[in-house]
This record gives structure tokens, sequence and C-alpha cells, in this order.
């Protein structure tokens, strides 16, 4: 046996393998694309594209039909050519392509793309070429990006391997992942035009045998990305994505995604575009946020996010100060902040009486502050504010707001306030962010031509619309917090660790049951296995065993039919509340079983549950579904009815500690009503945070027995006394079948 060390080493070898036999995707001496014609297509586009951006390595084609291409010299098959193929780009029908590989196989080809379809997007037979595929890439070790992809771009070395065309190129710090060859002029051109560099781009299309996991594995080690934007329809292998971000976050490298799969629609269509399996989006989402992935709904956002993630600065805290010549975009601002999480702290005292000395009557010194349209012509108001703001220490970011995106130049009176304002408080992160989204503009006058145009304002890309700016900021601040909060001790990879010392009795209590739907009282011994406080209760079989067990409990008790095949006791009138005597009991009794009877005649009746009655309190709700893919996603919200009614919940992937529960508690919008806001109850919040520790530890035991746990009531008692789980649903994993 090899010890942990060892194993190590040999594992990060070979990582390091793979990830180096990424690279030579990227960075090939020589590019050969097969399939290109006179004709035209897309391999002749990728052809075309390559040689007009002048890729630093040798470019050839290979067609037996032809001898050149575009002035590029073309090739009869991959043996013909007189050297070393670095990346082969394969854009021939998918029937055509297994003899190319086996052409590939042989010339040594160290890396291949392939951009054709036909493959699992189709079904039937395409899902049999693409694990052919698959097989192909493993047996001989070459990496293969594709099928029905777009292509790949690499900046540094020119090799615009894709079928588009750009304007400019400039080298930078945004790679991206897109299974969506679309996104390619989508998300790329709009970044160049604010002169947003570029590093990497690869189109993964069906991600036969390299994912998106590879990539952002990949990225994370590529100095010269400093932000991940990503288009994603499938997560293929759970793990190896959540320990590549978790990589990604330890080296502070910030991935934007576009993750489809929201809607049914959405889930539909994405089967239907790439042969992809959309999991569930409450756990897609849950992780994500563990992992710090931010996670947007459109190409506008991913831009601007995209856009304020590629600075190397980030904000220290939330405090954002906004100032402007435009009392509009002030007013605008201050009503939609809030939807993105943006506050605007009052101005200090200091700083709003230096400000009331130099603002004109009309003005109004507040955050966000307008400088009133008096400033365009008395610049001292420009220079007095930013910079008063920044000497403040009161804020950790300061915007700047714009009525239209356009570079701004340096030496105006608003770039030279900036530029000082900067200077004296290197702490604070400075943003430049337009009311209205678009393109630049140029000067509208050429008498106004600019001596310093920038875009950007300390590394910081100058942001474009209120709406997607305030997101892009929102976004950087969250990311700056999740990083300084962020747990290696608790990283979401670690959530397959070793099984707790309940473990053995709780796999007896599941083969116990002879359901696929566990019975209360079986669920409840399993909540009290992991040290959940349940109500104590026995079952009766007649009507006078009932009134014996009633009055060991003490009156009043709740009674309730026990059968595996009844899930909604009530619906079938099988639950009596507040039995008081030993009358109410008998009578309760009879009357159960014979309501339950005439609803469910064909279901089989244990008995009925007499249980003793929780003490009245606020009620929550604790569940658990698992997820195929991610294992358990925790759900904990106020119960009872106002589950249904309010959906207010928040949600948690194991591991977790009483601390991150305790968080989570007070994002909740009713947290006031459990900490007892005016008169109220005041409830155990620690019990609370203890107990969901606990359920948390049941369902990382339990993952692969149970398809979902309902704890809906637990009671809180009042004055700290603890907490109850009242009553438990607990359906068990059907095998052969996803969660």
């Amino acid at each position: 046996m090899l010890d942990e060390k060892v194993r190590g080493l040999f594992v990060g070898q070979e990582i390091n393998q793979h990830l180096a036999r990424i690279d030579r995707l990227f960075r090939p001496e020589s590019v050969a694309v097969v399939g290109a014609s006179q004709k035209g297509g897309f391999a002749t586009e990728i052809l075309m594209n390559i040689n007009k951006w002048g890729f630093a390595g040798q470019l050839m084609a290979v067609n037996p039909r032809y001898h050149e291409i575009g002035g590029v010299p073309c090739f009869p098959s991959l043996a013909a050519i007189p050297r070393p193929v670095g990346l082969v780009i394969i854009g021939v029908p998918s029937k055509a392509i297994p003899a190319v590989l086996e052409d590939c196989e042989a010339a040594g080809v160290c890396a291949i793309q392939i951009i054709s379809s036909g493959f699992a997007e189709q079904a039937g037979e395409g899902l049999a070429k693409q694990r052919w595929l698959a097989e192909w890439s493993e047996r001989t070790g070459i990496p293969v990006v594709g099928p029905n992809c777009f292509g790949l771009m690499n900046a540094a070395n020119r090799l615009m391997a894709v079928p588009l065309d750009f304007h400019s190129m400039t080298v930078g710090g945004v790679s991206a992942i897109l299974q969506s060859g679309t996104l390619v002029y989508s998300l790329i051109v709009p970044l160049l035009s604010r002169t947003i560099g570029i590093g990497r781009v690869v189109t993964v299309g069906n991600e036969a045998c390299l994912d998106v996991a590879d990539f952002i594995d990949y990225f994370v080690d590529d100095e010269d990305t400093r932000v991940i934007a990503c288009y994603c329809e499938q997560i293929r292998r759970p793990l190896e994505f959540i320990r590549a971000c978790e990589r990604a976050a330890s080296n502070g490298k910030p991935i934007v995604m576009i993750k489809v799969g929201r809607s049914e629609t959405a889930r539909k269509a994405a089967l239907a575009h790439t042969g992809s399996l959309v999991g569930s989006d409450v756990a897609v989402d849950a992780v994500l946020k563990r992992l710090g992935v931010i996670r947007v709904d459109n190409v506008d956002d991913m831009i601007e996010a995209t856009a304020a993630l590629s600075s190397t600065k980030r904000p220290k805290g939330r405090r954002v100060a906004f100032a402007s010549f435009s009392g509009t975009m002030v007013s605008m601002l201050a009503d939609f902040a809030e939807s993105c999480a943006i506050e605007f702290p009052p101005l200090p005292d200091a700083v709003k009486t230096r400000l009331e000395a130099v603002f004109p009557e009309f003005g109004n010194v507040s955050n966000p502050l307008d400088l009133t349209a008096q400033a365009g012509y008395d610049t001292h108001i420009i220079d007095e504010s930013l910079e008063a703001l920044a000497a403040s220490n009161a804020y950790d970011v300061i915007v700047w707001g714009r009525s239209f995106p356009s570079c701004l130049d340096m030496q105006s009176s608003v770039g030279k306030a900036l530029t000082r304002a900067v200077a004296a408080a290197p702490h604070v992160v400075f943003t430049v962010m337009s009311l209205a989204g678009g393109h630049f503009h140029s000067n509208l006058d050429p008498k106004d031509a600019m001596v310093e145009p920038k875009a950007d304002i300390d590394g910081l890309p100058f942001l474009q619309g209120m709406a997607t700016g305030l997101k892009a900021l929102s976004a950087l601040i969250g990311y700056s917090e999740f990083l300084s909060e962020r747990k290696p001790s608790k990283l979401l990879s670690a959530q397959r660790r070793p099984r707790s010392a309940c473990y053995d009795q709780a796999i007896g209590i599941i083969d116990q049951a002879k359901g696929d739907v566990l019975t209360e009282r079986e669920g409840k011994r399993l909540l009290a296995l992991y040290g959940i406080p349940v109500t104590r209760d026995a079952l009766a079989t007649q009507a006078d065993e009932a009134v014996r067990i009633a009055q060991d409990l003490n009156f009043p008790v709740a009674m309730k039919i026990e059968s595996a095949e009844i899930i909604h006791k009530t619906d079938v009138g099988g639950v009596v509340l507040d039995v008081s005597s030993a009358e109410q009991a008998a009578a309760a009794f009879e009357q159960i079983m014979t309501s339950v009877r005439s609803h469910r005649s064909e279901a089989h009746i244990a008995g009925v549950v007499v249980q003793e009655m929780a003490k009245t309190g606020p009620e929550v709700m604790l569940g658990a579904t698992f997820d195929s893919q991610f294992g358990p996603i925790i759900v904990f919200g106020l119960g009872g009815i106002w589950v249904e009614y309010l959906r207010d919940v928040r949600v948690l992937l194991p591991p977790f500690d009483a601390a991150d529960v305790r968080t989570e508690i007070g994002k909740l919008r009713a947290a006031n009503v459990l900490r007892g806001a005016r008169g109220g109850v005041k409830t155990d919040l620690d019990a609370l945070a203890e107990c969901i520790v606990r359920f948390g530890t049941l369902c990382t035991d339990l993952a692969e027995e149970i398809g979902e746990i309902d704890i809906n009531p637990l009671i809180l008692a009042p004055n700290g006394a603890g907490l109850t789980a009242v009553d438990c649903l607990i359906t068990r994993k059907r095998r052969g079948t996803e969660s």
C-alpha cells in the first residue's frame, strides 16, 4: 500500500500531465485543418482566420482535392505532411472521423478539436459514436475537444481557430469556456471594444472527452488568466467540477457563469442541443454559491461581471459612495440599488459639512451625491466631492456616474479629480459607471478630442448600464466577501467524508422499513439516533391500548394513523389533536380508523400512533433532497403552512457548522419572528443551529439510501427551552433511478 504522501505525488504528476496535454491545444507549434475546402464552410473559415491573424506556428490544410486553399499549403492526408503536427482541427462528416483519427494516431498528433456535429446531440447512433470517441481519446492519450463545437482561441500566439473574424484583438486576462459557439462573438467583441484583453477561449460542444471542469482546472494554472467566463449546459463530472472551482477560489480567480436549466423549457432545450443532462437547478444554484461562482442570467450581465472582476483590486467591504452630475441618475440609482444588494451609507458629518460649504444652495448633499450641473462649470465642486469621499475612510467603493458609455479624458476636470482621489486612497476601489449601456461612444464634436482617453480607472474597466453595472459591482463586492469568509477546512469536496458512528444503526432502521416510505415512528427513530429531539409516542392497535398510552404520556396528546402507504394523513381524516381525556382518546381511535378505512380501504394500517403534544412555539420546516450529482441539499425556513405561502427558505450544503447555520438563519426574511420580535416568543436559535448540523450529518451518512426527508413542523420551545421534531416524512431512494 502506498502511503498518502506518495499517493499524492502520483496524483499530482497525473494532474500535471493532464494539464500539459490540454496546453497542447492552445500552444501548438503547428496546426492542420482537416476538411477545409475552396468551396467554403466552417473548417475553411477557421483556416482563413488562423492565417489572417498571423498564427505564430505553421499552418496547413488537409484535403486530397487541393494543393493550396487561400494561400495555405494543402496536403492529401496527415501522413503526407512532412513535419510533426501539433493541433488538428477536424471539420468533416462524422462518419469520416474514425479514419481521420486513425491518421492522427499514426502521425503522432498532439491534440485534436472536432467541430463536426452528428454525435450525442442527435441521440441514436450519435451516442454510440460519442462513446467510441471518448474511448479512443482515453486509449491514445490524445486530448480531444468537442465534437459539435466552434473552435478555440489563444490571443497570445494569434491562434484564432474560430469561424468568426474580429476587427481587433487585445491580449489580456479574460479566458472563456463556452458550450455555445454563438457566444464567442457575443462575449468577445463587447469586451474588446472596451479594450478589455482576451486570453484563451475554448468551445467545448458535447464534452465527449474534455469538459468544463478540465478547462477551469487548466485556466487556474494559466498565469495570464485573471477571470474565467463560462457558459454551461451541463456539469458532467460534479466532483471534478467542484474541485476545479475550489482551486480557482484558492488562487483568487473568479468564475462568471451562465448555467442554463432554471426552467423546464431550458432543461429540454439543453438536452436537444448538446445531449446534456441538466440536474436540479436548486442544487446547482446552491453549489455555485458555495463555490463562489458568480452565476448570471444573460450575456449582458456576464460581460459586465467579467469586466468588473477582471480588475486585480478587490473591495475591502460593502460601503459604496456614488457621485454624479445627474440628479436623474441619482434618483433611479437609489430605487434600483436595493435589488442588487447595494447600499449607500450616509455621508459622515465631516464630509457633509465640507461639501455644504462648496455646493450651490439648491444642491442636496447626500449619498448618492448629485453634484448638480453647476459642477460642470465650477470644477472646485468636483475636486472637493471626490477628495472628501476618498479621504473619509467611510467607503470601500466610490462610483462616478456618467450619462453614456465612453472613454474618459483623464486630462479633463473629472479625470484629474479621479486621478488625485485614486492616489490619495489606494485602499478604495474606484469605478466609472454609465446610466445607459451599449457600445462606447466616440467624441461627438471633433474639437473636443481627448488628450488622454481611458476606459478604466485604477485597473477597473468602466461599467456600462445602471442595472448591469450595479449587478456587476455587487458581484465584485460579493466575491471579495466570499474570499474573506471562505473556510478551507469546510470545502464542498470534503462532503465525501467518512460516515459517522451512527451510520450502522441508521442503516439497520432503514433496512427494517417495509415500504418505500418510512413510517413517522421509523423516521423519528432515525432523527433521535442523530441527537435530534422528537416527541414521545407509541403505537396502539386497539382503543383501550390508545387510552393507556395516552395516560402514560399525560394528556393532552395527538393521535395519528400509521401506514407506510398514507403520506398525507390529514387528507384521509387520520389526525386528531389535543385529545384531553380517556374518553376522547377511545373515541379518537375509532374515528381515525373509520375515516381512514373509508378513504383508503386498500391501505395496510398498522394502527394509531399516540403522541405527546409539543408545546406551542414558532414552527420551522427542515428538509433535504438528494441530488443525483451533488448529494444532500438541505433546506430550512418558517414551517407549518408558511413554508408554502412565504417560500422563505435557506439552502445549505454539507459540510457546515453551527456558525454557518446561524448566518443563514439571519438571512431569513422571517428571522425576527424566530428572535421574538415585538413581544413574540424568544426561541433557542443556538439549539436550532445545532439541530440542523446534526441533520446535515444524517443526510451525509444516508445520501445513498434516502430520496427525501421532510421534518415539518420542528417546534421551537419558548425561552430557549430547545425544540422538538413533531412530524417526519422519509422516502427511501429507489434503486436504479435518480433521486
